[in-house]
């Protein structure tokens, strides 16, 4: 009877099994260790797995894989950002954010890809080393200067055209990719300061320049308007003198009683005929 009992154990433990639950927004693959055969769950249900059996659960609604250097945030304990390298070699960590999902016809490429891993140890690995590759991709063709800007949504745009494909082919959808916070070492925020400084530096000169410009054109304009007016002013006191002129003629002829002067040069009077 003891020799029997081990073997009985076996037999009752093959027996056993558990109720397991696939959420909503959420598909599942039942996998059974000892034949190797798989089953695709499509709706949320509770399913009864043998001894031999496993329950792998997909979101078919958006999951976030986040890496960051909060220790309390993101996949591990501790520092997880991405670490990326630039142009110039410097490495800047990274905090990064990859939105994702599984679409109900992919759950069987991703359960080929990734077998019975859990979604956790699938973002750990699988993802983390594929955003630390197209983070990389990205960030080495950028100065430290372009991956520490505030253009940030572009930066985030171009890494998921190297992330999507990758994991699309193992059945991951990508929904978006969201950079974070970059954090340079102080040697580094030392250059960053500098290179910010002679760029306000350069437009407070490009400022002060086109104000010049202004004024000297202001200053020409102002000069050309006074010369023209004095200009004006100099016709007028000419036309005002002929004026007077004519009015003292006027003014002669209507008291010049026709008679011609006694003394003078014997012309006419307002005249230049002679007697």
């Amino acid at each position: 009877m003891k020799k029997l009992l081990p073997l009985m154990l076996v037999l009752g433990a093959t027996q056993w099994g558990c109720m397991k639950q696939i959420p909503p927004a959420s598909v599942g693959v039942r996998f059974n260790a000892r034949t190797g055969l798989s089953e695709h769950l499509v709706k949320p249900q509770v399913v009864w797995l043998g001894f031999a059996e496993r329950l792998i659960v997909y979101p078919t609604s958006i999951r976030n894989a986040t890496y960051t250097k909060n220790s309390s945030e993101g996949e591990r304990q501790g520092d997880d950002s991405i670490k990326a390298s630039t142009s110039e070699g410097s490495i800047l960590p990274v905090d990064i954010t990859v939105s994702y999902h599984v679409e109900a016809a992919d759950v069987l490429k991703a359960f080929q890809n990734f077998g019975t891993e859990d979604l956790e140890q699938v973002q750990r690995d699988f993802i983390r080393w594929t955003t630390i590759y197209g983070l990389n991709v990205v960030a080495g063709q950028k100065s430290i200067f372009d991956l520490t800007s505030k253009d940030r949504a572009a930066l985030s745009s171009q890494v998921k055209d190297v992330i999507k494909p990758i994991l699309g082919e193992w059945g991951l959808t990508v929904d978006d990719i969201y950079v974070g916070e970059v954090y340079p070492n102080q040697q580094v925020r030392a250059k960053v300061d500098e290179r910010i400084a002679n760029v306000n530096a350069l437009e407070l000169a490009k400022v002060s320049l086109e104000r010049a410009k202004i004024d000297a054109e202001t200053t020409l304009t102002n000069a050309k308007k006074q010369a023209e007016l004095n200009r004006l002013l100099a016709l007028q006191g000419e036309k005002v003198i002929e004026l007077k002129r004519l009015e003292v003629l006027k003014k002669a002829i209507e008291k010049w009683n026709g008679k011609s002067p006694i003394i003078g040069s014997g012309t006419i009077p307002f005249t230049n005929l002679s007697l």
